[in-house]
Parts: structure tokens; C-alpha cells; sequence
């Protein structure tokens, strides 16, 4: 394919994808942004995992409370990616499974904490 005469040539045009024109010509694509909400919920959730079990010793539903903010800010950040084609679903996913993971816990330790005392009063006569 031959080029156009130098004095004929038109202004370079941005591709509508967002990617920008290299010195040779060719297209490249750039990445969309992360969602932000993405990441705040992935970081919630590490936090949970990581001091949740130390802090849920001073502090009991402070776990449960970190991994109800894990999963809203999850679901927010797939409605976010969704409309605007951010990436980070991935991020919003992993924030989804480590925050319904801990809720679980928080559940079973809550029954079984009951249970067990139920348990224990009656051995006791109450």
C-alpha cells in the first residue's frame, strides 16, 4: 500500500477504542482503569483475613462487620465494572467469595457457640 504525498496527508485520528497510534503506525489498545470499589473490596477483605482472627478476639463481630462491607462493596463493584467496562471483576469476584466465606464462619461459630452453651447448662442441671 502506498502513502499519500506528504502535502496530501490528513491529520492522525484516534482509534474509538482508546488506544493510540505508535511511531510505526500500528494501534495499540490500552487497558481500562481498575475499578477503585474493586479494590477497596479486595482490600477488605485481605484485612479480614489477615487481622480478623487477631481483632475478633477483642472485638467479636468486628470479623462480621469487615466481611459484610467486603460483600457490599463486591456487589457494588460488579454493578460499577458492568456499566462502565472498568476491569477489576475479578478483584470484585475474589471480595465476593472471601467476605460470603467469613459471613459462613461467622455463623457456624455463633451456632456453635450456642449450641455448646445450651449443651453445657443442661449438663449442669439449668
Amino acid at each position: 500500500m502506498s502513502r499519500p504525498p506528504s502535502g496530501d496527508a490528513s491529520p492522525p485520528v484516534r482509534p474509538a477504542h482508546g488506544g493510540t497510534h505508535a511511531p510505526g503506525g500500528d494501534v495499540t489498545a490500552s487497558t481500562p482503569a481498575v475499578d477503585g470499589i474493586a479494590i477497596a473490596a479486595i482490600v477488605s477483605a485481605v484485612g479480614n483475613v489477615v487481622f480478623g482472627s487477631f481483632l475478633g478476639l477483642f472485638l467479636p463481630l468486628l470479623p462480621a462487620a469487615f466481611a459484610l462491607v467486603s460483600v457490599a462493596l463486591g456487589h457494588l463493584a460488579l454493578v460499577r465494572i458492568r456499566r462502565t467496562g472498568r476491569s477489576g471483576r475479578g478483584l470484585a469476584r475474589a471480595a465476593l467469595a472471601v467476605g460470603y466465606l467469613g459471613l459462613v464462619a461467622f455463623a457456624l461459630m455463633v451456632c456453635g457457640t450456642l449450641m455448646f452453651t445450651g449443651y453445657g447448662l443442661a449438663l449442669m442441671g439449668f
